[in-house]
């Protein structure tokens, strides 16, 4: 029997494969458990005495040709490795189908004012030996306030840092940062004094380029300031409700971007009241919780 020759250009090779061995792609079992994913608070029973939050859940919103990029390098790799490992008489398992995406986030975010905490459900994807598709899904939580942070993965049931039996109910707020006007103020004085007149060119040159904050968005329902603290980096914040969190960020996060990767909000909630054990998924038992080094 005469053997099959291709001499074209790999990319073409995979192009083909690609188009005769997956010709669809839709969203995967894990992947639909991923984005359906319920908010943690919904699986606490009533608290005699809830505390309030402000909780917002916000999914992947990757911008430009991120996620298409991926997906098509995933396809390229499978194409490489079924030809391959045909050639070579090794075991074959091509996928009949694609994943939408290569990765996926849904985060579950509880904002106190002195602390806050993020759940986070995640999906990604690669390849086995064989060609087919490696579906990962993790469930962890992050913890942080003044106190400290305490990092948890809620698979494998293990909490890592700062996880007291409180999950930081105690902390101390961080305090409100001054205002634009009081901000500029200073600013002004500092640059008055020829003692920093250096370092304050240097810092005006490197905002020159940072569009100011001050435009108004709504999502999830609420209004929020877009704000660009670098020039890759923006966000939209809102700082309505009866507090304002001041751990991490001064405000609640409805949409984040950092260069090309980002999230935006798809469900907001202001002055919630949840359980308060939703700061401490670690105390449900069988965690084992180690101490951050001193």
């Amino acid at each position: 029997m005469q053997q099959l020759r291709f001499n074209g250009p790999p990319a073409l090779l995979a192009l083909l494969l690609g188009n005769v061995l997956f010709p669809a792609q839709a969203m995967t079992a894990v992947e639909k458990r991923v984005d359906t994913a319920s908010a943690p608070h919904l699986a606490l029973k009533a608290a005699g005495k809830p505390m309030l939050v402000h909780f917002v859940q916000s999914k992947d919103d990757h911008r430009g040709a991120i996620l298409a990029s991926g997906l098509a390098d995933l396809k390229q790799k499978v194409a490489f490795c079924v030809e391959a490992n045909r050639r070579l008489g090794r075991p074959v398992r091509a996928p009949r189908a694609f994943p939408e995406q290569v990765v996926r986030a849904n985060l579950f975010e509880y904002s106190a004012p002195n602390r806050r905490i993020t759940y986070k459900v995640a999906y990604n994807v690669g390849m086995a030996e064989d060609c087919s598709l490696i579906e990962t899904e993790s469930r962890e939580a992050s913890l942080s306030s003044l106190k400290g942070s305490c990092e948890i993965d809620l698979v494998r049931k293990t909490a890592h840092g700062v996880c007291d039996s409180k999950g930081h109910a105690d902390a101390v707020r961080p305090p409100l940062a001054p205002g634009r006007e009081q901000q500029e103020k200073t600013r002004a004085a500092l640059e008055a004094d020829p003692r920093m007149a250096k370092q304050m060119a240097v810092l005006r040159r490197l905002s020159a380029n940072v569009p100011a904050g001050g435009a108004k968005l709504t999502i999830a329902g609420l209004e929020c300031e877009v704000v660009n603290a670098m020039a890759s980096t923006s966000g939209c914040i809102t700082r309505a409700g009866s507090f304002i969190p001041t751990v991490g960020i001064e405000g609640v996060s409805l949409q984040g971007h950092w260069g090309p990767l980002g999230t935006t909000a798809v469900e907001a909630k202001l002055d919630m009241g949840v359980d308060p054990a939703i700061f401490t998924p670690y105390a449900n038992g069988g965690f084992t919780i180690t101490a951050e080094p001193r």
